[in-house]
């Protein structure tokens, strides 16, 4: 969408599938942590004066950050080159100026913090809506199986038990999307005893 340059740091916005989102990609990471920290507010981030600027621009629902990319949702009948021309100075003067977004104790304690209570129904949602419509044209199916802290597990059946492709699908599919929807899920976990699977391909 846009690029722009101040000293030392880039700031390259681009447009996603979701029309109210947009990614912001920045020159240097963010965050050391290979994880996905989502604000929905400025109270998810105590203390973070770029959390707290992110929100202060008109429309702006929800903040993802992970590693040098901002994943920044609204709701505003704005374009986003518009939104953009707001956001993109936020960011610069907050990450030139060296601030802390987020120290390390908080940032462990988010990855640590339990799931939301909605989460059960909302990954019920996404393997039934997204993930088993595309399954089932193989003969496969996908459920969850229960959730263990910020495990989450997932038993696959049909032509997907014992499928040579399994690890594919769960890797690059079912993980993906769950963890697009629910950042702070940690792992997705393959409770599938694919042994009783027609092509079983574990030894």
């Amino acid at each position: 969408m846009t690029e722009t340059t101040t000293q030392d740091i880039r700031i390259r916005g681009e447009f996603t599938p979701d029309p109210n989102s947009c990614r912001f990609i920045v020159s240097r990471d963010i965050f050391p942590d290979d994880w996905t920290f989502q604000f929905r507010s400025p109270a998810d981030a105590p203390g973070s004066s770029l959390i707290e600027a992110i929100f202060e621009v008109e429309g702006v629902t929800d903040v993802k950050i992970h590693r040098d990319t901002f994943t920044i949702s609204k709701q505003s009948p704005d374009p986003w080159p518009k939104v953009a021309g707001k956001l993109i100075p936020v960011l610069k003067e907050h990450i030139l100026a060296g601030e802390s977004v987020l120290d390390a104790e908080k940032r462990e304690g988010l990855k640590s913090a339990p799931l939301d209570q909605n989460v059960r129904e909302l990954i019920e949602t996404i393997l039934a809506e997204n993930i088993n419509p595309a399954l089932s044209s193989h003969g496969g199916w996908v459920k969850l199986n229960r959730i263990d802290g910020q495990d989450v597990f997932v038993e696959m059946g049909g032509g997907c038990q014992g499928c040579a492709s399994s690890r594919a699908t769960m890797k690059f599919g079912i993980e993906r999307a769950i963890k697009e929807a629910v950042p702070s899920v940690r792992n997705v976990i393959d409770a599938t005893d694919h042994d009783a699977g027609t092509n079983p391909y574990y030894s």
